[in-house]
């Protein structure tokens, strides 16, 4: 009798899809509802993570008619499924995705193999397309900060005509000490040029503290969620270790995420001009959220805005001088580009 049970419970179990073992899909609806900074709703991630069976079935659909979930396969309606009462209720969108794609699963040999991959499909479809900045991870690897470590040489300088030019690719741990350290020793020189061009970020702190460099006071930036409303506030201490010499901070359309925040600090607390094309426009801060070995995601959590307000997301900065070809100073790959930095110097040593 007893082996008679276990094989029925080995037979179940074989037979139960496996993402009816995964939590993946009810934590992308609680994780992005908790957490994402935009504005998005369960109803939109449940039809997003589910047109994703077509991935694996072209002729599996799932589309929305007359407020119903309806799954055809090759254009014939198979099942209509009610919605969830209340919007809100992720649990209730999590076991009706499910049920859909448990559905789908009876109805396609090719989804009924491949349903260890349904939940991370799922989750790719809604985080990727969220906007443009979230991303799930199948297998979790490196975030952006780890990566930016391995970036060789992310800080270099020279001085050009007795002006001193600071090379940064990326802002890793103790850049900013580097930076300071440059300043210093070129204590004699006349101006400053801060290269940014097709700096990605890296860690927000270093980009704040080299901010507060070049900054007697005020704001350096701040973020802000859509869903709490409430600013943080970056905040330069007293002190400007170069009494005021002026600046110039080459961007380009690489230029993004902190080092858009450091150089929106910078130009618009009229500390620095910007010289180059428009920036890229990432003002935004995912975090990380490890689920399993094997799986994370990294979601939007706030925004960065300059001093003035300007939301740096999907936006980017405009140079004071523009060295682009196009009329609406377009961002271009700027990186290789000399004679920015001739410019740069010539604005320093002339003022035009």
């Amino acid at each position: 009798m007893i082996k008679k049970l276990f094989c029925i419970f080995l037979c179940l179990w074989i037979t139960t899809p496996v993402f009816a073992q995964s939590d993946v899909i009810r934590e992308v609806f609680d994780v992005v509802q908790k957490d994402y900074a935009g504005k998005t709703t369960n109803h939109f991630m449940a039809l997003k993570g589910l047109q994703s069976l077509s991935q694996i079935d072209p002729q599996i659909n799932i589309k929305e008619q007359e407020g119903m979930f309806v799954l055809k396969k090759s254009e014939k309606i198979i099942q209509k499924f009610n919605l969830p009462s209340s919007e809100a209720d992720s649990s209730a969108w999590t076991a009706l995705c499910k049920n859909i794609i448990s559905v789908a699963c009876r109805h396609s040999e090719k989804l009924d193999v491949a349903d260890f991959e349904l939940p991370d499909r799922f989750a790719a479809a809604v985080l990727n397309d969220l906007d443009g900045h979230s991303h799930y991870f199948s297998v979790f690897s490196e975030n952006e900060e780890e990566q930016t470590l391995k970036i060789k040489r992310p800080f270099a300088s020279r001085v050009i005509d007795n002006i001193l030019l600071i090379r940064l690719l990326t802002f890793k741990k103790g850049i900013s000490e580097q930076v300071k350290t440059a300043v210093f020793e070129c204590s004699k020189c006349e101006g400053i040029i801060l290269d940014l061009r097709g700096n990605k970020g890296g860690f927000f702190n270093e980009a704040i503290q080299i901010a507060d460099l070049f900054l007697d006071e005020g704001i350096i930036t701040y973020t802000l969620s859509d869903k709490n409303g409430i600013p943080q506030y970056y905040s330069a201490d007293t002190g400007d270790m170069t009494d005021g010499k002026p600046m110039v901070i080459l961007v380009d359309g690489s230029t993004a995420s902190a080092a858009e925040v450091l150089a929106g600090a910078l130009s618009e607390q009229n500390r620095a001009v910007l010289i180059g094309t428009k920036t890229y426009g990432k003002g935004s801060v995912q975090d990380v959220k490890k689920m399993d070995k094997d799986r994370a995601m990294a979601v939007t959590s706030t925004y960065f805005y300059t001093p003035s307000g300007l939301k740096i997301d999907k936006i980017g900065l405009s140079p004071q001088i523009c060295v682009a070809k196009s009329e609406n100073c377009d961002g271009e790959d700027r990186f290789s580009k000399e004679e920015d930095i001739e410019r740069a110097v010539l604005y320093l040593k002339t003022g035009l």
